[in-house]
């Protein structure tokens, strides 16, 4: 029985280690994150800052200011809104430090402030060259064009359309194009619509870092809809799913057969797919593909809740209610095809409204990106240390050397973060 109880006592005592060790990571890693959410602390801006702010929210609510300065006695309320809208992106998709404090603030205070509750988000997406922007227009005008005395009472018809566009960054020399919006000429100058190019600043998946609070920033300065176009992508980029109510996907023409479409990805996601180019001698190749796509959709299968179904796979009012993705054809040459492509984003969120299931799909967006903004905090704190520094360009000579392989070398990093903080943990209780 000795033997045994010894045993047991040294269990609990490597256990008590264990427990201690963990208390410890965690303060020292709080602490070594502090200074870095001290930072981005709201509560350090400047006076000048704090008046950009206000001004800011102000225009984007279209809020009176109380100031005399020139351009808001000269501007018209809603010039006044595209500009602090314009400038709010900036903030949000800056690097600088102070600036992302700035957009901080300004997001907090628009989030408790707006009162724009009733917005749809449509993501856009497809790979590069089939017509993204030419749907995007031919859409917006054709939305903004609806007389609205004629739509029924309940129908989805926004008075303002805001577009976002993402345009690929250069891996060379990190800039872009942003050359978007130059085929967006018409809707551009619409009154009632806004269309933003962006940068994708090297970020994978199709969208800008920031898109997210973009979109938000849009729907706090009134705009019903939010059209997110992201740069041309391939197979498994489907990041736009965790930022938009409608994922539709644009196909071009001769884009693939069954089996293509058949292929776990994108086209899995997708709530709706769109034949491009559906017009003069493409027309019947575009046909063939929607037929090829209409085949492979139809093993999909999709979540509970999608299109007018809710968990109990009880069926919305609207019998028309497709059961897989529906496949349509669209020229945005001609606008053919329109009409019914807006009629059915029509139906989708009427029937996502009445199921809960776009709420629902919103709450698990806000969560994927409270995730992926809190992965940026851990990684500038490391950043930011000097301590993680020295060892991380310790183990990046190692790693140059050909000694550890880089999921090892990430694993050492960690580890040595993890020492850094039970040590310094234990100094300062030891302080304490």
């Amino acid at each position: 029985m000795v033997p045994v109880l010894q045993l047991v006592r040294r269990c609990s005592a490597w256990q008590h280690s264990l427990n201690l060790n963990h208390r410890h990571s965690h303060r020292r890693i709080g602490s070594l994150f502090s200074a870095t959410l001290c930072n981005r602390s709201v509560s350090s801006l400047t006076e000048d800052d704090e008046k950009l702010v206000d001004r800011l929210a102000h225009d984007i609510l279209c809020k009176p200011r109380g100031d005399n300065s020139d351009d808001y006695q000269t501007s018209s309320q809603s010039m006044r809104q595209r500009i602090a809208l314009s400038k709010s992106i900036t903030l949000v998709e800056s690097k600088s430090p102070n600036r992302r404090k700035m957009a901080d603030s300004l997001l907090d205070r628009l989030m408790k402030e707006s009162s724009n509750t009733d917005t749809f988000r449509l993501g856009i997406c497809g790979p590069p060259g089939v017509g993204k922007s030419s749907i995007v227009e031919a859409l917006g005008l054709y939305i903004l064009g609806l007389d609205k005395n004629k739509q029924d009472e309940d129908a989805f018809c926004p008075q303002k359309v805001a577009v976002l566009a993402i345009d690929p960054s250069s891996h060379v020399t990190g800039g872009s194009i942003l050359g978007d919006k130059t085929r967006m000429a018409q809707l551009s100058y619409h009154p009632n619509a806004y269309v933003r190019p962006s940068p994708s600043s090297g970020v994978l998946g199709g969208l800008g870092a920031y898109t997210y609070d973009a979109a938000s920033l849009c729907e706090f300065a009134n705009y019903e809809l939010t059209i997110i176009e992201t740069v041309g992508v391939g197979q498994s980029e489907v990041e736009l799913a965790e930022c938009c109510d409608l994922f539709l996907l644009l196909l071009a023409p001769g884009g693939g057969d069954e089996l293509q479409g058949s292929k776990k990805g994108i086209v899995e996601v997708a709530d709706v797919l769109v034949v491009n180019k559906a017009d003069g001698e493409l027309q019947d190749v575009a046909r063939k593909t929607a037929n090829e796509y209409k085949k492979a959709v139809g093993l999909l299968r999709k979540p509970a809740g999608w299109w007018g179904s809710n968990k109990n796979d009880q069926a919305c009012s609207d019998d028309k209610s497709p059961a897989t993705p529906p496949v349509l054809l669209v020229s945005a040459r001609t606008s053919e095809g329109i009409p019914e492509l807006w009629d059915l984003i029509q139906t989708y969120r009427q029937n996502g409204k009445i199921t809960g299931y776009i709420d629902e799909k919103r709450r698990n967006q806000r969560r994927y990106w409270m995730a992926k903004y809190l992965r940026e905090h851990v990684l500038e704190a490391t950043k930011n240390d000097a301590e993680t520094r020295k060892r991380k360009e310790e183990i990046e000579l190692e790693l140059d050397n050909g000694k550890v392989v880089p999921r090892i070398a990430a694993s050492q990093l960690w580890r040595s973060i993890i020492t850094a903080s039970s040590e310094s943990n234990a100094h300062n209780t030891k302080t304490e």
